[in-house]
């Protein structure tokens, strides 16, 4: 029980620091939308968080920590009683997978364009585009905690 108590402190310190800092995006984006800040500068800061802080330790910590509080409890995500698990696990990968290869791509395009003062139409739908992709992503992190607190059908939670 002590390894599996510090595996799970560790896998949810791992997501408060992560998931935590992704939380601060709209806030930093709606300071960036005042007249005359650094636009440029409040992107490559999102960035600079996102690829230094966030993807590598949601590529590394978490899954390493979750699975070795798999193998550690024997959950088996395939069972009914663990299939929370496996939807989580899901999830995150759909996750994951969009923020370094749609979130990423564009935040980096959008960069460049403010780098180059290039405030137009097609710079503002990319705006648009990071803005709903960072809600589809707050959306699935909510989703993810949910599975993991509560554990449907799991059995855990009795009312």
């Amino acid at each position: 029980m002590p390894f599996t108590n510090f595996l799970l402190v560790i896998h949810i310190l791992g997501a408060i620091a992560i998931f935590g800092v992704t939380f601060a995006y709209p806030f930093i984006g709606a300071m960036a939308r005042k007249e005359g800040a650094p636009i440029a500068w409040a992107l490559e800061l999102i960035d600079f968080l996102e690829n230094k802080w966030v993807v590598p330790l949601a590529l590394t910590l978490q899954p390493a920590s979750g699975a070795l509080l798999i193998v550690h409890n024997h959950f088996d995500p395939f069972k009914a009683q663990h299939r929370w698990l496996l939807a989580g696990i899901i999830i995150y990968i759909v996750a994951i997978g969009y923020a370094i290869f749609v979130q990423g791509h564009i935040g980096k395009k959008a960069h460049h364009m403010a780098v180059a003062n290039q405030f137009g139409p097609e710079f503002g739908a990319l705006m648009k585009k990071l803005q709903m992709g960072g809600q589809f992503l707050t959306v699935l992190l909510i989703a993810i905690v949910i599975l993991m607190v509560i554990k449907p059908g799991s059995g855990y939670i009795h009312t």
